[in-house]
């Protein structure tokens, strides 16, 4: 053998090992394989302040218990019975996949009266509209508030005050964001209801609110996030145009919502608010990260909020009971 295939041979054996080892290099990765910026950070156990308030949210969960619904739900009124909550934030798609009709749709009963019915589950109930609710008769969803004790829709866009102490009150901004987004106006016959709504009127109002508000913690709630890094809608760029100025311009703390089917906290670089999107209460889609991305995860669950004096916290809570995330704000 000459020299030239010595070099050869030991030039293969040299490239060889070095994609074995390449190979071998295993990135962190979630459960979903979606690549994450960082490392998630969680508590073990749920940890509840005597002094909070605390409320769980849920979004697109109306799937007549099947897709997750019902195991999501069963794991709700555990942590509800266990560590407490004042209310309940439904981040809408409430009624997949076309509404409800009137008050006496069947629905009713098949995906919410039957299936939230622990009674850690009997406190209020505060919604928003999703798309899928535009389906739909989305005044059902108002007028129902006269037929059940625990739904609580005073309109399509309305606050909520609670106090901790009189020195410090929780401002609760519930937001209709069909009507804010441009495709569901090429779409009449789909989202019959859109056309009949002002947005100018809920910008103004929302201008308003926030122009007046005092509260140490404000939280918006809507069902599209402004920020995504789904795959399946991602960003709202008629939400970042309307919702970011205001919430950066009155320091929003954090905005909720669903609509994309997974859990994320998203905040965009120098951005004051946190976004968080929670539309795991049933059926889950694959997630993704984007340059926003602090955690992203599919998971079908819900959020277990905790707003204290000094701290907002968040978990996310997977059907399981394990909390696959935790993020706390300090003030």
């Amino acid at each position: 053998m000459n020299c030239s295939e010595k070099k050869i041979i030991t030039y293969f054996i040299v490239a060889f090992l070095g994609f074995c080892m390449v190979a071998c290099i295993k990135p962190t990765k979630q459960e979903n394989n979606i690549l994450l910026p960082v490392k998630p950070v969680y508590d073990s156990v749920l940890k509840v302040h005597d002094d909070a308030l605390n409320v769980i949210l849920v979004s697109d969960w109306g799937r007549n218990g099947f897709y997750n619904q019902r195991e999501v739900a069963e794991k709700m009124a555990e942590v509800a019975s266990s560590a407490g909550t004042e209310f309940f934030i439904s981040c809408g798609d409430n009624f997949q996949v076309n509404g409800v009709q009137s008050v006496n749709d069947p629905l009713w009963r098949i995906n919410f009266e039957d299936i939230y019915v622990h009674p850690s589950l009997q406190k209020d109930w505060y919604p928003v509209l999703g798309n899928h609710d535009y389906h739909g008769n989305t005044q059902a969803l108002i007028d129902y508030s006269h037929v059940s004790r625990r739904w609580k829709m005073p309109a399509r866009f309305y606050t909520k005050t609670k106090k901790l102490t009189i020195t410090t009150p929780i401002l609760f901004i519930f937001l209709d964001t069909p009507p804010l987004i441009n495709s569901y106006y090429e779409e009449p016959e789909e989202y019959p209801d859109v056309e009949t709504q002002d947005s100018l009127k809920q910008m103004k109002w929302l201008k308003t609110v926030l122009n007046s508000s005092t509260e140490q913690w404000k939280i918006a709630i809507g069902h599209h996030p402004v920020y995504s890094a789904s795959t399946k809608h991602g960003n709202t760029h008629e939400l970042i145009a309307k919702f970011s100025p205001l919430f950066e311009k009155y320091k929003v703390d954090a905005y909720f919502s669903g609509h994309d089917h997974d859990f994320q906290h998203l905040k965009p670089k120098g951005s004051y608010t946190d976004y968080f999107v929670t539309g795991t209460g049933s059926a889950v889609r694959e997630s993704s990260t984007d340059e926003n991305s602090v955690f992203s995860m599919s998971a079908p669950g819900f959020t277990y909020l905790s707003v204290s004096g000094n701290e907002l916290k968040i978990n996310f809570i997977d059907k399981e009971g394990n909390i696959v995330y935790t993020y706390t704000k300090a003030k």
